[in-house]
């Protein structure tokens, strides 16, 4: 049995007035939020702030149980992810993803076709329909109810 390898993806559900933003991947074909993998040099939470942020602007969003982030002489806390997550991709390495929810920004999205096949914002119903797969489903309905629930003045 070969070892498993894994890569670290920073994922971020995008939050607008109660919808959430999800992107058609190209090579998978799949309808997923916004992420990035991240390279040997970068923190595992940039990828998805940069790849949101190039769609809406957006920041992590800070629900009331996160904690602030601080900056202490050597020591810098990580915005604290809603989850970590195992994600077994098949023909490629495991994924090690933390999920985070964002606050979009004010500002149009805007469709890359190098990056998707399509970009939409979904609300919690939206969700159900039969292109979205049941754990984005779930962890999207999730985002829009904690998002929507934080005031604006909890994001960092």
């Amino acid at each position: 049995m070969t070892p498993r390898k894994y890569c670290f993806v920073a994922t971020g559900y995008v939050v607008r007035d109660g919808k959430t933003l999800l992107v058609k991947h190209k090579k998978l074909g799949m309808w997923l939020p916004p992420a990035g993998t991240s390279t040997k040099a970068s923190i595992p939470t940039r990828p998805s702030c940069a790849r949101s942020s190039r769609r809406p602007a957006s920041r992590p969003n800070s629900s009331p149980s996160r904690a602030p982030r601080h900056v202490r002489g050597r020591v810098e806390s990580l915005h604290e992810p809603q989850r970590v997550q195992i994600e077994e991709i098949p023909g490629h390495n495991h994924h090690i993803d933390f999920i985070y929810y964002l606050r979009a920004r004010p500002g149009e999205h805007v469709h890359r076709p190098e990056e998707s096949d399509d970009i939409r914002w979904h609300t919690a119903e939206e969700l159900g329909l039969p292109h979205v797969s049941d754990e984005i489903r779930e962890s999207g309905r999730d985002a829009i109810r904690v998002v929507s629930a934080a005031s604006p003045s909890e994001n960092p």
